[in-house]
């Protein structure tokens, strides 16, 4: 009985790296994630809060609790995020204006129009993104589409650090 557990396991964790593996490579893809379950997040996650994370402290989330990330090599007001890693990092998606919960500065929240048509929520002129494969803070510090994802502050940085010291 322990060697089947011990073979599921290990072989649940060989699968990890296959699903994360699929975010890369998709720059210059005007699909943006228009197909499949992982496509943009609904528009009525529009609202941007924010939430006290243990370990990483005061961090942006959606309407919905989940925790919101950044890309650091997306271009100001833009994403680089289409394809394979919009399926993973689904952009946050607003149908209007959004709309600065608890926490989030109304000044900093924007949009603008991704590549596939669908308008997605800016923060400080960060694209923002929700993590399609885990609870809230699972994807932060993922390598994908030729950057980091990265938690964000309130103040619209990333958050690149825990609050004991690192990653």
């Amino acid at each position: 009985m322990k060697r089947l557990l011990s073979t599921l396991l290990l072989g649940g964790l060989m699968l990890v790296p296959v699903g994360l593996a699929a975010c890369g490579g998709s720059s210059g893809s005007s699909n943006g994630g228009s197909s499949g379950g992982g496509s943009t997040a609904p528009a009525s996650s529009a609202t941007v809060s924010t939430k006290k994370e243990p370990g990483y402290g005061t961090v942006l989330v959606n309407s919905s609790g989940q925790a919101l990330y950044l890309l650091s090599n997306d271009p100001a007001s833009g994403s680089k995020c289409t394809g394979s890693c919009a399926t993973a990092w689904p952009p946050l998606a607003a149908g209007g204006k959004p709309t600065a919960g608890p926490g989030a500065d109304a000044s900093l929240l924007a949009t603008f129009k991704r590549s596939d048509g669908k308008t997605q929520v800016l923060y400080d002129k960060h694209a923002l993104y929700t993590y399609a494969h885990g609870g809230l803070v699972s994807g932060e510090g993922v390598a994908s589409n030729g950057g980091i994802f990265y938690l964000v502050a309130p103040d619209g940085k990333p958050v690149t650090k825990t609050t004991t010291g690192g990653y």
